[in-house]
């Protein structure tokens, strides 16, 4: 038979399982509840330590956590995570778009989803914002397989190769790169096939879809139309094409 100490023992276990268990009901209860009422928005700027949000045409401070297109959930203290991966920190000045691109204020433009890009010749896995070098290779849901040096083998034995600045989904598609143009102290600085590139004075570079930028900033797109670029702002330009399949 117990005595008093031990049933007062086991009583307090008891409730304090209880109280545990109706703690962690409501903690998630309640996390469910702010994913299930978050706003969804076009875009989130992440400035001052705050997070803001395009509203009317001007740009306001979000209180509560907001969704973006692509399972891409922001935090109102700018930690962000992509179909519920790793939770990812925002840092001052960067902008992820309505397409799912990170842009810094360096004028880099990288997708948040997990993907391929081929940089200076060799294949980079990106995953939850992390790039490492491909070892080996890597097998698409098709079958067809992409090797280290970029070269996609398909499972009907073609071959084709992924082009410097080229982006990849991980089941294959293809996602747009985008470069970018800026003018940093008067001189016009590149993000262009997923390197920097500050243009020397009278140079004029060629883009990939044939937007010409000169040093002082000047753009002229395809079409002839002429853009002056102004201090600090990022041009964003359409980047690589892929070789068709």
């Amino acid at each position: 038979m117990e005595n008093e100490p031990e049933r007062k023992s086991k009583c307090m276990k008891a409730n304090s399982i209880r109280t545990g268990a109706a703690v962690l009901c409501f903690f998630f209860g309640l996390v469910t509840l702010l994913a299930q009422d978050s706003q969804t928005v076009a875009s989130v700027s992440f400035k001052q330590g705050k997070v803001w949000i395009p509203k009317d045409g001007n740009f306001v401070e979000t209180t509560n956590a907001v969704t973006l297109p692509g399972a891409i959930w922001v935090n109102t203290n700018g930690v962000f995570t992509v179909n519920k991966g790793k939770e990812r920190q925002l840092r001052e000045g960067q902008t992820i778009d309505e397409d799912g691109m990170l842009i810094s204020p360096d004028g880099s433009v990288v997708p948040v989803i997990d993907h391929l890009a081929m940089r200076a010749g060799r294949v980079q896995i990106v995953r939850d914002g992390e790039s490492t070098g491909l070892s080996g290779e890597f097998a698409f849901p098709d079958g067809s397989r992409v090797s280290a040096d970029g070269a996609i083998r398909t499972p009907d034995g073609r071959l084709r190769r992924m082009l410097d600045g080229q982006l990849l989904k991980l089941d294959g598609s293809s996602l747009q790169a985008i470069d970018t143009a800026s003018l940093r102290d008067g001189k016009a600085v590149l993000y262009k096939d997923g390197g920097r590139v500050e243009l020397r004075p009278n140079q004029v570079m060629a883009m990939s879809d044939g937007t010409r930028v000169s040093a002082d900033g000047t753009v002229i797109r395809p079409d002839g139309a002429r853009i002056a670029l102004k201090e600090g702002e990022i041009l964003k330009i359409p980047g690589v094409v892929p070789p068709r399949r």
